[in-house]
C-alpha cells in the first residue's frame, strides 16, 4: 500500500510577521523603556549567564559588549551559523555531519575548554600554559557556535518533525568551508573595535543566547507536552516556540537577579 505523502508547507508570512511582531515588542521594552540606557540593559539581563570581566571584554567605540570575549564568540558563532543554515535551505536537516566533520567540530569545543581551563588557571594564580587573551578566547568561541548550532539543530529537527529530512547540517567539506566566511566576518568585526558594530554585535549574541534557551526550553515542552515528532509545519509549533522564548526571558531576568542576591550577600 503506497504510503501517502505530506506535503511540507513553507513557513508562511503570517508566521514570519507574528515572529517579528514578537521580537520587535521585546527590542522597543528594551529600547524605549524609561531609565537605563540600552547597553546597561542588556548587560542587567546577561549578567547570570556570562561573569563579563573587563578584561576579558572588548570594548567596540569605548563600550564593553554585554558579554565577555568568549560568550561573545559562543553565541555569535551560534545564532550566525543557524541564520546561515536556515538561509541555504538546512533548517529542517535532521543528519548530524559527517564523522570526519562531527570529530573535528568536537576538537574546536575541546580548544575552548582548554583555553577557558588554562585562563582560569591564570585568574586563580596557578601555572598555566601560555598567556590567555581576548582574540583567541573569541575565535575558539566562535567555533564552538558553530559546533552547537550544526550539532543540536538535526537533534532538535528529529524531535519535533513529522516527516523525515534526509539532508545533514553540514554534509561536506566544501559545506563547512562555506560556513567559515561569516565567522570571519564576525571575528574581524568584534576585532575592530568600531563603533558601528557595537549594537549590532550586542543584539545579535543577546539573541544567540536567546536562541539557544529558547531551544533547550522548547526540547523540554516538547517531550513533556507528548507531541514529539508530531509537527508538519512551523504554524504547529509557533505556540510552543512563544512559550519557549518567554520562558528563557524569565530564566535569564531570575538568574540577574539571583547574581545580585549573591553579590550582596557576600559584601554583607
Amino acid at each position: 500500500m503506497e504510503q501517502k505523502q505530506i506535503k511540507r508547507p513553507a513557513i508562511s508570512l503570517r508566521v514570519i510577521g507574528m515572529l517579528a511582531v514578537c521580537f520587535s515588542g521585546l527590542l522597543a521594552l528594551l529600547v524605549f523603556l524609561p531609565g537605563e540606557p540600552l547597553l546597561d540593559r542588556l548587560r542587567w539581563l546577561l549578567s547570570g549567564i556570562c561573569g563579563q570581566m573587563p578584561t576579558h571584554s572588548f570594548y567596540p567605540g569605548g563600550e564593553r559588549l554585554p558579554l565577555c570575549a568568549r560568550n561573545t564568540g559562543i553565541y555569535l558563532g551560534f545564532i550566525i551559523t543557524l541564520i546561515t543554515l536556515y538561509s541555504t535551505g538546512r533548517g529542517r536537516a535532521q543528519q548530524l555531519p559527517r564523522r570526519s566533520i562531527s570529530v573535528l567540530l568536537v576538537i574546536g569545543c575541546a580548544m575552548l575548554v582548554i583555553d577557558g581551563s588554562n585562563s582560569l588557571a591564570l585568574d586563580l594564580g596557578l601555572p598555566h600554559l601560555y598567556m590567555p587573551h581576548n582574540p583567541l578566547r573569541l575565535a575558539t568561541g566562535l567555533v564552538t557556535g558553530l559546533a552547537l548550532a550544526t550539532l543540536a539543530l538535526p537533534t532538535l529537527n528529529q524531535l519535533f518533525w513529522y516527516e523525515y529530512n534526509e539532508q545533514c547540517s553540514i554534509p561536506s567539506w566544501n559545506t563547512l568551508f562555506m560556513l567559515l566566511p561569516a565567522l570571519m566576518l564576525c571575528f574581524f568585526a568584534v576585532m575592530s573595535q568600531s563603533i558601528f558594530v557595537l549594537y549590532p554585535l550586542a543584539l545579535l549574541s543577546t539573541a544567540g543566547i536567546l536562541t539557544a534557551l529558547s531551544s533547550v526550553n522548547l526540547m523540554f515542552i516538547v517531550i513533556l507536552s507528548g507531541r514529539s515528532e508530531t509537527f508538519a509545519h512551523y504554524q504547529q509549533l509557533l505556540p510552543f516556540l512563544s512559550l519557549a522564548l518567554l520562558l528563557a526571558i524569565g530564566e535569564m531576568l531570575a538568574l540577574a537577579q539571583l547574581k545580585v542576591a549573591l553579590v550582596q550577600a557576600l559584601v554583607i
